[in-house]
């Protein structure tokens, strides 16, 4: 029986596109079960302490300055990481000013619902939020365990 050339590629190219899939297939389940916390940890730690980050509250913008310049002094990772380190330190780490915030602001750095940050919008057009008291005792959807341990990230201005 001659030897087919183009049998022998076909072949390999399936073999090489089954593998590649498979190998796809694993590294998106390993990927999955690796958290935004433990991404942000990888990757910020190679230069620093995750603890740095943690005691180092800044805003939305000031989060993704800092990100770019990490990224230009040699920070490593894929933009999909780098995106959920900002998604982390969203949820995390970021100070918001519930008289100005928006309500995608709200909603992420309070974790809360829409209805709820519809609320502060609502209440503040009328009557600024004076403090944590305040914003506590006119939004009762909010949990007030999360807004005592994110006290010093909240703004009223």
């Amino acid at each position: 029986m001659p030897f087919c050339r183009f049998g022998l590629c076909i072949a390999i190219a399936t073999f090489l596109t089954d593998t590649c899939l498979a190998w796809t297939r694993v590294s998106a389940v390993q990927n999955a079960n690796v958290t935004p916390k433990a991404i942000t940890a990888r990757i910020c730690s190679s230069c620093h302490s995750l603890q740095l980050v943690l005691d180092t509250p800044r805003d939305y913008d000031a989060w993704h300055d800092t990100v770019q310049k990490m990224i230009d002094l040699g920070a490593r990772g894929t933009p999909d990481e780098f995106a959920q380190v900002m998604q982390y330190l969203f949820e995390t780490v970021t100070t918001v000013d519930v008289n100005h915030g928006d309500d995608e602001e709200l909603m992420t750095v309070l974790h809360t619902t829409a209805a709820a940050a519809a609320s502060i919008i609502d209440r503040r057009t009328k009557r600024p939020f004076s403090d944590l008291a305040d914003l506590e005792a006119a939004v009762p959807a909010l949990d007030r365990q999360l807004l005592q341990a994110k006290k010093s990230m909240i703004f009223f201005r």
